[in-house]
């Protein structure tokens, strides 16, 4: 019997459960969030929410982190939960999993989608990934092959907050990361002993003089796109404080700054359109910007220290 999607929903919740993989959990989970390691994180929009953090933590640890005697903890859960043929079948499929990142190229509404990865070619079967994929949508998620040339998904897949070019296309592979790599990218995690750090985040005193700056950016590396009046920028950024919704400024950021060579190249111009938000008077704040706010709390915490 092969494995399906709420079968490996049941051996993640038994991984996560699990008394016997306490201490094992717990320093498995140090290593993937870097609780150790210097800097400051700040997670890209909605990336940080705490159910999307740990399901992220719980697929790498379900089926690519590797105890002691070489197995991963879902071949445990899998050994705990089924028997007879389900038990070898989905040990085997356990020990094929991979962790892609591939190209969406069709997607099967309500069924799943088919994702590349150069010369491979990957049958899904997710009704979520269907509704939350489209064509050229990058994905990054450990898949489990279940027979036939179908894969299913496990938890914690993550949409590439950009889409790759031909050119990235092309060498995909060598392009593929580890979850744990993609977490620190995630992370944002700024180092404060490093003098010359590879991505500034400036912190402009007023909405024109960070506009001023994206734009010279912008003008000198031929990202049009984010060429906009000073007016454009405030009604842009007022209008998605209304609604709560940064997620979909970044992405706004995302598809304007188009191909990008590196990953801290897009985290570069995040900074930038960060700055900007971060630099817009709030009506409903009495005018002040997000950078004052902060100032004023700190302030605060220290008087009532």
């Amino acid at each position: 019997m092969s494995l399906t999607a709420s079968t490996i929903e049941e051996l993640v919740a038994w991984c996560a459960s699990c008394e016997a993989l306490v201490d094992i959990r717990s320093k498995a989970r140090s290593d993937f969030f870097g609780y150790d390691e210097p800097g400051t994180v700040k997670y890209l929009p909605e990336a940080g929410e705490v159910n999307a953090r740990e399901r992220r933590f719980l697929g790498w640890f379900s089926f690519n982190f590797r105890l002691p005697d070489g197995r991963r903890p879902a071949e445990m859960a899998a050994a705990a939960l089924l028997t007879g043929p389900g038990l070898t079948s989905a040990l085997k499929s356990i020990q094929e999993a991979r962790y892609v990142t591939a190209i969406t190229t069709v997607v099967r509404p309500g069924k799943g989608v088919y994702l590349q990865l150069q010369d491979e070619e990957f049958e899904v079967d997710s009704r979520i990934l269907s509704q939350a994929l489209r064509r050229d949508d990058v994905l990054c998620a450990h898949i489990v092959p279940v027979g036939r040339g179908r894969w299913v998904v496990c938890p914690g897949w993550l949409v590439w907050p950009t889409r790759f070019g031909p050119g990235i296309r092309s060498r995909l592979k060598k392009f593929q990361l580890d979850p744990i790599q993609v977490e620190r990218f995630l992370q944002r995690r700024t180092r404060e002993q490093e003098s010359k750090p590879k991505i500034q985040y400036p912190r402009d005193k007023t909405l024109e003089e960070a506009v001023a700056r994206m734009t010279e950016a912008a003008k000198s590396e031929g990202k049009n796109k984010l060429v906009k009046p000073v007016e454009e920028w405030r009604k842009l950024v007022l209008a998605r404080m209304k609604a709560n919704d940064n997620m979909s400024f970044s992405k706004d950021i995302v598809k304007w700054v188009g191909e990008v060579a590196s990953l801290d190249d897009l985290n570069r111009w995040l900074a930038l359109a960060m700055n900007i938000w971060n630099a817009t008077p709030q009506p409903d704040r009495g005018g002040k910007t997000a950078y004052e706010l902060s100032r004023e709390e700190l302030l605060l915490d220290d008087q009532g220290g």
